[in-house]
This record gives structure tokens, sequence and C-alpha cells, in this order.
């Protein structure tokens, strides 16, 4: 009896281990995905803000993932929520929109007494969201 209970125990964790993996794997696709769309994007520079991916969601083959820009230089910062597709095995960015509804301004400075500010203006030097 045990060495059947043994055995179930292996092959679920076998399953787990699997499951959890292809999970991390799509998470580390989905990032390095956005990686490279921000780098082949033209005019942008990476190197004065900062960017924290808050959350990835993945359906099938199509996910969604929410990142957050941080200006290292100032307070102002903002969330985009980018939509991606499976094709084969690496990750396609497909577009990037402001989360919030907040609209793009030149410049990326809304006023101090907005509510929306630093959260729904893009960054310097961030490219126009594409929809």
């Amino acid at each position: 009896m045990s060495r059947w209970i043994w055995t179930y125990a292996m092959v679920f964790l076998c399953i787990f281990v699997t499951g959890c993996s292809t999970k991390a794997n799509d998470q580390d696709a989905i990032r390095a995905s956005i990686d490279k769309h921000l780098n082949e994007t033209a005019g942008l520079n990476l190197s004065a803000m900062d960017r924290e991916v808050k959350q990835i969601s993945v359906n099938g083959d199509h996910a969604s993932a929410q990142v957050e820009f941080r200006l290292k230089e100032g307070d102002a910062r903002m969330e985009i929520e980018y939509t991606l597709e499976r094709q084969g095995k690496d990750w396609a960015v497909l577009k990037g929109t402001p989360v919030g509804g907040g609209t793009s301004q030149p410049g990326g400075q809304g006023s101090p007494s907005d509510p929306d500010a630093g959260g729904g203006s893009l960054p310097p030097g961030h490219p126009p969201s594409t929809n």
C-alpha cells in the first residue's frame, strides 16, 4: 500500500514541478520580450528611468503585463499595460496602453495639482503608446 502512495506522490510532484517551471519560463520570456521591445524603440532613453514589471497574466497564447516606469531623477511615474502574443517559444509585444486613462503630454509632466500627475503621462523619452 505505501508503495502506491509513494508512486502517486512522486507523479504528483513531477507534474507540479513541470507546471511551475513552465509558468516561470513564460514570465521570464515575457519580461525579455518587453525589454527587447523597449530596447528597439527609437528615441527611448532607458537609462533615465527605472522599470518594474508589476503583474503578468497569461491566458493560453495571449498575455498582458503591467510595467511601471519611474524617472530616476524626480517623482514622475506611470504604468503601461503591454499586450503580448506567443510566437513559438517567444512572446511578441502587440501594443502598450497607459493604465489609468492618462494622456500623453509633451515633456511628460502634468501640473503638480493634477490627480494624475506623474501617473498618467508618459515619462520623458517614452514613445507615444500604440493602440
